[in-house]
């Protein structure tokens, strides 16, 4: 599959992947189709590509001719199966038409998007998730002259996906198929799935087996977070994650459910302590989102628990409209030390009374480094887990096979490309943290 190129200065606005020539929709004598119908959607999309209709001469259960619906015009085709079996071959065929272009244009066969979708994912580009209806529009129109409007040109793109990669339904259908071939591939992935009593789906966790070879590895700190899926049936996808030794996102554990709330993450957070155990050096950073507290309180009883220093300097913005006590909010919640922290928590008490009594109610436990119970490192925010999401999100709208194979070959690209990057190392250190020192050392000689 090709998804879309970062368009590059002075490069034309139709992307390179849909000028590609994907092969003609003309028939050709010694074509072979497995059935009846299989021809009959090719003929179709003929007529729609080349602007013509025909009469169908004769239609059996051996035997299709057509012919231009102009009287008398050369174009016709013929088509037998083969003996006994179902395929059909093209046996006979005249492409040339001996009528008029306007003649046999002024009834062209009405086309659907469905078809439209068929015509478009055979014949002239991809269906990546970074493909845009304006990019089919475009495409269509230039190699056939076929116009539509933005809303033919989406549902069109929708059956396309629906061909390539399947229906939501049949994601749902395939899913366990895909499990199986998932855990039978490395036995130590662990895969959770839940149904309802009518067997539908219900919730799913899955942790692939680098990521839990590789987190006890890692520091103790895990981001948790929430996006919203696009798809037919919606449901949100959370996530787990962390940062290796060299700052890299590292991605521990995947949740497919309904919605957020209480059930959901707690179910989450139950699957999650089969690959993190309860520990009291554990740190849990995320939004702060009332689900989450209560699972991790439930779940994790001794892990310490902050919340993003992102989300809460947004709604300072939002609230309290002031920006000369941004920068002191954004200095207490980083300092190491007590002093240091009273000092700029009085400077912001005396320039906004009301932001220094949100700032203690939003408990100076859960954003200060100074006050957080456990240790936190550089993990001041969720950004790992947004971060995370933001790659995955071109497929937040695919069937959840798909959704979940992309999960799957990101994370073999990323942990294959750092496998290969510390094979190459010199340093006892990682590069990020030789980078970091090397600034540091700098600094101390001022």
């Amino acid at each position: 599959m090709f998804y879309l190129p970062p368009k590059k200065r002075g490069e034309s606005s139709m992307p390179d992947f849909l000028q590609i020539e994907r092969g003609s929709v003309e028939l050709a004598v010694g074509q072979r189709y497995p059935t009846k119908k299989n021809l009959e959607l090719r003929l179709k999309m003929l007529s729609v590509a080349l602007k013509f209709d025909y009469n169908v001469g004769y239609s059996t259960p051996t035997l299709l001719t057509v012919h231009c619906w102009i009287e008398g015009c050369s174009w016709r085709a013929r088509a037998p199966t083969l003996g006994s079996a179902p395929e059909f071959f093209i046996k006979s065929y005249v492409k040339d038409h001996s009528c008029s272009v306007t003649k046999r244009s002024s009834r062209s066969r009405q086309a659907k998007p469905d078809l439209l979708g068929k015509l478009y994912s055979e014949f002239v580009g991809c269906v990546g998730p970074t493909v845009l209806p304006c990019h089919v529009a475009d495409a269509l129109n230039k190699r056939y002259g076929i116009k539509m409007d933005y809303w033919k040109a989406h549902h069109t793109l929708r059956f396309a996906r629906q061909l390539v990669a399947g229906s939501s339904e049949s994601g749902y259908e395939d899913l366990p198929a895909y499990l199986y071939m998932i855990r039978r591939a490395n036995p130590v992935t662990l895969i959770k799935l839940d149904v309802d009593e009518e067997d539908r789906f219900k919730f799913l966790f899955i942790a692939f087996a680098a990521s839990i070879h590789g987190y006890p590895h890692m520091r103790k700190v895990v981001v948790v977070d929430a996006t919203y899926l696009q798809g037919k049936y919606k449901g949100t996808l959370l996530t787990a994650s962390t940062q290796d030794g060299n700052f890299n996102i590292f991605p521990i554990a995947f949740g497919v459910v309904d919605t957020e709330n209480h059930e959901s993450w707690e179910w989450f957070f139950k699957q999650l302590n089969r690959v993190i155990p309860v520990d009291e050096d554990l740190a849990m950073i995320s939004d702060r989102h009332k689900s989450i507290k209560y699972a991790i309180k439930k779940v994790y009883p001794l892990a310490s628990r902050g919340i993003c220093t992102y989300h809460l300097h947004k709604n300072i913005i939002l609230r309290f409209r002031t920006r000369e006590c941004y920068g002191l909010v954004k200095k207490a919640a980083s300092a190491y030390r007590l002093l240091e922290f009273n000092q700029l928590f009085a400077q912001i008490q005396a320039l906004d009374p009301a932001l220094h009594k949100y700032l203690v109610e939003a408990d100076v436990r859960l954003w200060t480094r100074v006050y957080f119970p456990g240790n936190r490192y550089n993990f001041t925010t969720s950004n790992i887990a947004e971060s995370l999401n933001n790659v995955l999100s071109p497929f937040r709208g695919s069937p959840i096979v798909q959704l979940l194979d992309a999960a799957r070959a990101l994370l073999t690209r990323w942990f294959a490309a750092r496998r290969k990057n510390a094979s190459l190392m010199k340093t006892t250190l990682t590069r990020g943290v030789e980078k970091l020192l090397e600034s540091r050392v700098e600094d101390a000689k001022l």
